[in-house]
């Protein structure tokens, strides 16, 4: 049996365990790909997810349910592809992905709208939070962080599924294309006219 005094003190702990995995890293060539996971997020492959992955089907009487696989993927890259909405008034850094085109009307509809309920709300980070994704019909593919749980929105909208993108190398455009980032006001312009 040990005595308590033998034991090392509070402080002397943390910084033991400091030493075993700085140790344990020492151990590890520098070309782990789990050195470079957590230095660059985007080293990780991202799992492929289908919007029609989202919920069980058919709906039971407890309403939609989230799949396992869905569930299972919450805080992982992953990347998804389907359709961007098509918004009279969209938001800077916020778009909305669906499994078929969508147009809303906000104007002349206000928050009255067809959005299927596995849509997924994703939103750019850094110096494209404040752009707005310039829309073009067909397919997008999207790479980022999967969130679950209900939050309100910036476009007033309640959203289940957010993708945190991973940057601008994360929108795949259809055909290919480069995707267009535009600032707010000229976006806003350029949708008028």
């Amino acid at each position: 049996m040990q005595n308590f005094e033998d034991r090392p003190a509070p402080g002397q702990c943390g910084g033991l365990l400091l030493l075993a995995l700085t140790a344990g890293c020492a151990n590890q060539p520098a070309d782990d790909p789990s050195r470079a996971a957590a230095s660059d997020p985007q080293a990780v492959p991202a799992a492929e997810l289908r919007l029609s992955e989202f919920f069980k089907l058919p709906v039971g009487p407890r309403g939609l349910e989230p799949t396992e696989k869905l569930r299972g993927l919450v805080g992982r890259r992953v990347r998804v592809e389907g359709y961007l909405v098509k918004e009279e008034e969209p938001f800077p850094g916020l778009v909305m992905l669906t499994p078929v085109p969508v147009t809303l009307a906000e104007l002349a509809d206000g928050p009255a709208d067809y959005l299927p309920p596995a849509t997924l709300f994703a939103h750019a980070t850094g110096e494209n939070a404040n752009r707005i994704l310039a829309y073009r019909p067909g397919p997008w593919t999207l790479t980022g962080t999967l969130e679950l749980g209900s939050r309100e929105e910036p476009n007033g909208r309640i959203s289940y599924a957010r993708l945190n993108l991973d940057g601008a190398g994360s929108i795949k455009a259809p055909d290919g294309q480069a995707p267009v980032l535009l600032e707010q006001g000229v976006a806003s312009h350029a949708h008028h006219h």
